[in-house]
């Protein structure tokens, strides 16, 4: 009996033993960069009960970002939560000891502001895609992307801005306000996120044709803080979008009295030029379509609309001028020899009109 007793006891020892070596030579491997001997060193240590806690954490930490596995991200490191408040931890070899709950914190951070950034790219792209199929595949890989991050770590925001987002541009109202609404009920965001997140909201909403839901997201905001740029910029643009002139004029005019980035009074002052285009008050959109040229002059949008509110106002020479620009600018644009065309008409110069209206159709 004593035999049998003691064959266990010498069992359980090597047991403890063995498991120990296992973390050590994961370590090892990590150190290395030996990943899938790694893994299978990690693997074995979770069977240790001192060592599971460390060795969960190296799995979400080091191995499964690397493949991008982010269900098993969120497994192990829920594990490595586990550990008693007073467990510390080497994130690396060359940290000091801090405490797992803070690691977790940190690396948990780390693969979230990942999925965050690579979501948020998709931003640009979209913008570079034409065809259909393309933009519509993108748009479901953001929204995949999105959701990762989302269930990576539930209480971020930005996740669930990004799915308001995307959705919206896929035209899904009810998942868009469905993420969007999760976004403003987290509790403890920081109110310069909050803001952020209101105006992000008002953009989607927009983007879906609910303007009156919009209009409450961008009053929401402005009710926190009234000098908001963001806010009073699209709450401008969202007037102007309904032909409503003087609030569309007053809260750009805040915007631009209160912004200091140049290149956003760039978008301020050309919307305010397209205000006082509608409105026929061609003197105040020269100034204003001017004023987002002399801050921009490569951009092309803003010397378009100087262009076009010189020819509203029949100034046919200098907005000949803008429009020849932009052709040295993009010879191969149809639109601005039709501008050179309708300069010359409006001149009754007929010959040299022919002249680019033949240059500008050849281009269609």
């Amino acid at each position: 009996m004593r035999t049998i007793k003691n064959f266990f006891i010498g069992l359980i020892l090597v047991s403890t033993l063995f498991a120990g070596q296992d973390l050590e030579s994961a370590k090892i491997r990590l150190k290395d960069k030996e990943w899938d001997k790694a893994e299978e060193f990690l693997l074995k240590a979770l069977n240790h009960p001192k060592d599971k806690w460390e060795a969960a954490f190296h799995l979400g930490d080091k191995i499964y970002p690397r493949s991008q596995e982010w269900g098993k991200v969120k497994q192990y490191m829920d594990i490595a939560s586990t550990a008693s408040k007073n467990t510390k931890i080497r994130p690396t070899a060359n940290d000091r000891k801090i405490l797992m709950s803070q690691a977790v914190a940190a690396s948990l951070t780390k693969s979230y502001n990942l999925l965050y950034y690579r979501a948020s790219g998709f931003l640009g792209l979209l913008n570079r895609v034409s065809d259909i199929d393309k933009r519509n595949a993108l748009i479901d890989q953001a929204i995949e992307t999105s959701m990762q991050a989302k269930e990576l770590d539930p209480a971020q925001p930005g996740s669930y801005a990004l799915l308001g987002l995307y959705y919206s541009v896929k035209g899904d109202k009810d998942n868009a306000f469905k993420y969007i609404d999760q976004a403003l009920e987290l509790p403890d965001v920081p109110q310069d996120v909050q803001l952020a997140l209101l105006v992000s909201a008002g953009q989607s909403a927009v983007r879906l044709g609910d303007f009156n839901k919009g209009l409450s997201y961008y009053e929401s905001a402005l009710a926190i803080n009234p000098n908001e740029v963001p806010a009073l910029k699209s709450l401008g643009a969202l007037y102007l979008a309904k032909d409503e002139f003087e609030p569309a004029l007053k809260n750009l005019n805040a915007a631009i009295e209160n912004s200091e980035d140049d290149k956003e009074k760039v978008d301020l002052f050309f919307n305010r030029g397209l205000v006082y285009l509608k409105m026929n008050e061609f003197d105040e959109a020269e100034y204003n379509f001017e004023e987002a040229y002399f801050l921009a002059p490569d951009d092309k949008e803003a010397l378009l609309g100087l262009a076009k509110a010189l020819e509203q106002a029949e100034r046919w020479r200098k907005s000949r001028t803008y429009y020849l620009e932009l052709i040295d600018a993009d010879p191969n644009n149809a639109q601005y020899y039709y501008g050179v065309y309708r300069t010359y008409f409006g001149e009754g110069r007929l010959e040299d009109a022919t002249e680019y209206l033949n240059k500008a159709n050849a281009l269609k």
